[in-house]
């Protein structure tokens, strides 16, 4: 079989334990390179995550392997693109949890709740990220800013669960986490208007 990468071509064996040795020296190619994989075509079937399964299961078969990859800026423009799609639609979701938390609490209701937990701790790794690399963004001291004020809000979110105060957890999401998310979706916003995320 044939790998591809960047500009080079590696050419072995269909076996598992050659097909290791090739992506042991791609991943240290990777890392020279400062690239991520974005995704793996594999006979032009694109995948984005379960390479190692489906060389497990096709090795016997496959002709050819293009690794395709990102640079980690190009990684994290995409990355605030999903993000604002998100906040869009957790916005009205927090709105109706905070209904919910005022009125009566369901499991469903908590199961959104442990959602948007994920969601925040996503966020604030992705711009801590930016905040390491603050040259990438005109407006990273916004960013910074932002995931700042959304680990405050963690605090004070575990706080109210912890004394089950459901009023205090309604008032963070409401007064605390909505605004985080809008300014969050402006600051995102401005970097697409000046081209800044693609």
């Amino acid at each position: 079989m044939e790998i591809r990468i960047l500009d080079k071509v590696y050419k072995c064996e269909n076996q598992i334990v050659a097909a290791e040795s090739v992506f042991s020296q791609i991943n240290e190619l990777l890392a020279n390179a400062n690239v991520n994989i974005s995704s793996i075509e594999i006979d032009d079937i694109e995948l984005y995550c379960d390479y190692n399964q489906y060389l497990l299961e096709h090795i016997e078969d496959i002709k050819t392997i293009v690794v395709n990859v990102r640079t980690l800026k190009e990684l994290m423009d995409d990355t605030l693109i999903s993000i604002q799609e998100y906040l869009i639609r957790a916005i009205p979701e927090i709105d109706n949890m905070v209904n919910e938390f005022y009125q009566e609490v369901t499991q469903n209701t908590w199961d959104k709740f442990g959602q948007l937990l994920e969601g925040l701790q996503y966020i604030t790794n992705t711009l801590t990220t930016i905040s390491d690399n603050n040259e990438w963004y005109y407006n990273a001291s916004q960013f910074e800013i932002v995931r700042k004020n959304i680990l405050k809000q963690i605090i004070l979110l575990q706080e109210a669960m912890e004394l089950q105060d459901r009023v205090k957890l309604s008032d963070v999401l409401l007064y605390e986490i909505i605004p985080s998310f809008k300014a969050l979706d402006k600051e995102i916003s401005l970097n697409t208007e000046y081209g800044k995320v693609q």
